[in-house]
């Protein structure tokens, strides 16, 4: 009886240890001459539980001991051995390091390398990761950031230890701080970032759904908007509303809404200026968490009364900006990502930073005297071109002399330019070609081409054309005639010269011989 009822709990206790594990799966590529029993042998803690891998795989035999082709199996993870799960570094971004648990050498990182249980990856400066877990959660790593995975958890876990993570269920762990994002079932997932400053202290922001930080026994509960501050070996702060979102949708300088900054920007060929006026010491008011989102979860500190009432938001002065600009909407290549503070006037000089002619997106947020950082406004496309447009004219050509009343004009630029010519607007078909006339003076006449492109570029030209009356037309048409003639009649007695000379020549030859 105590056989069967063990059996029975053991049966019970791996129902309930695969059913929680099935949604999280991690890939394992099978080495020749892999059979499935092999595969279970090496990975599994338990090798018997091998048919749990037919329910998430297509196989060509259910046998175990047949040899598998090239392929890729998933299997829940909770079935494999710790030091097996896997994490993978999907992207880099310059300089990244890591180092495994069982060395002490940092080494250069690669796209699509596996990271295991307690590994240690960093971004140098400019530097930035995404690291994978088996689940597909994505962690993103600042540069000049350190952490040490956990991949093994049932849960993704990793050790902050320096710079900023972006994470959605990952927890995370600073010196003294637990950052616990609340899964919500049917709920948005969790979107928040953690940074550990220099002096230690650990900084929260949440831009979707709510996480829990814990510190010194104190829990507060941070929700969408909100960020908290804790420092070193003290208990978290209340929540405190992040930087606004910058508006850029408009047209002029305009003040953003809920603060008394104003911004705009402009993009041109050559440079980027970001107007950005706040005054002084100005701060900027806002709600506190709890009535910004009264259905939201109390934090710890606000289920004491007096906490309560103290917990409207402190004072917040926005005195930085994060300005970024890549080569796509999702900037995944920057080729710009700078913090600094904000100035009336902020120029990006493209010059200065060697870029190429292309389509670019630029965004920016702003930052707190705290280091809170808002979310970025949307992408915003600009296109650096400093190449002058194509002008190229078929007629009249340079010095050509006309007696007709008009003269027709023809050549072709580039689609979307404007042409001038001596000042008048001509039009320019799809294909680039225009067409036009002028009625030219008597005598010499100037023709002034302008063309410009959208982004200000201009090629400019400049030819020569003579009116002339038909009479005088004719008339030195006559005289070079003449002048044509005269010079093939001289030609012609210049031939016959010669002819006869030789023949002469050739008797007095034949006479002296």
């Amino acid at each position: 009886m105590k056989n069967i009822i063990k059996a029975l709990s053991i049966i019970l206790i791996c129902g309930f240890f695969l059913k929680a594990g099935a949604d999280v799966l991690q890939e394992i590529v099978v080495k020749e001459g892999d059979t499935l029993w092999s595969v279970a042998n090496y990975y599994l803690k338990n090798p018997q539980l091998w048919p749990e891998i037919l329910k998430y795989n297509k196989l060509p035999s259910s046998d175990p001991n047949v040899i598998l082709p090239g392929m890729k199996l998933r299997v829940p993870i909770l079935l494999i051995k710790e030091n097996l799960r896997t994490a993978r570094l999907i992207y880099l971004l310059n300089e990244v390091k890591f180092r495994r648990r069982t060395e002490a050498d940092w080494k250069n990182a690669w796209e699509q390398m596996e990271l295991y249980n307690e590994d240690g990856l960093r971004t140098l400066q400019l530097s930035k990761a995404k690291v994978k877990f088996s689940s597909g959660e994505i962690l993103q790593l600042d540069e000049n950031s350190l952490i040490i995975l956990r991949p093994e958890q049932s849960r993704e876990e990793i050790d902050l230890l320096s710079g900023g993570v972006r994470a959605s269920k990952t927890r995370v762990l600073t010196s003294d701080t637990a950052v616990d994002p609340k899964i919500v079932p049917r709920g948005p997932a969790p979107d928040f970032k953690t940074k550990v400053k220099e002096d230690k202290t650990t900084l929260v922001e949440v831009y979707e759904g709510a996480v829990d930080v814990k510190a010194q026994g104190r829990t507060v509960t941070v929700t969408k908007g909100f960020g908290t501050e804790v420092k070193f070996s003290q208990p978290p702060s209340l929540p405190r509303a992040l930087p606004p979102m910058p508006d850029m949708n408009l047209s002029a300088t305009s003040e953003i809404p809920g603060t008394n900054i104003k911004a705009s920007a402009r993009a041109t060929a050559t440079s980027l200026e970001l107007n950005i006026k706040t005054p002084a010491g100005t701060t900027q008011a806002g709600p506190s968490q709890d009535s910004a989102d009264p259905g939201s979860a109390k934090n710890g500190a606000s289920k004491n009364g007096e906490e309560k009432n103290s917990a409207k938001m402190i004072s917040q002065i926005i005195n930085k900006y994060h300005l970024q600009i890549a080569t796509s909407s999702a900037f995944t290549s920057m080729v710009l990502d700078e913090i600094d503070k904000i100035q009336d006037r902020v120029n990006v000089d493209f010059q200065k930073y060697k870029l190429s002619d292309g389509i670019y997106f630029y965004r920016f947020a702003y930052v707190d005297e705290l280091g809170f950082e808002g979310q970025f406004c949307s992408p915003i496309q600009f296109v650096i071109d400093t190449t002058p447009p194509l002008l190229e004219i078929y007629a009249p050509q340079d010095n050509d002399e006309v007696d007709t009343e008009f003269v027709n004009i023809e050549g072709k630029s580039e689609p979307w330019v404007k042409l001038k010519i001596n000042e008048k607007n001509v039009d320019i078909d799809d294909n680039g070609k225009f067409i036009s006339a002028l009625i030219p003076r008597g005598g010499i006449n100037l023709l002034t081409f302008i063309a410009q492109d959208r982004s200000g570029n201009i090629t400019k030209k400049e030819l020569t054309i003579t009116k002339v009356k038909v009479a005088a037309k004719n008339r030195k048409a006559q005289i070079t005639t003449t002048k044509a003639k005269e010079k093939g009649q001289s030609l012609v007695s210049i031939a016959l010269g010669t002819l006869t000379a030789a023949v002469i020549a050739g008797v007095l030859i034949f006479i002296i011989k």
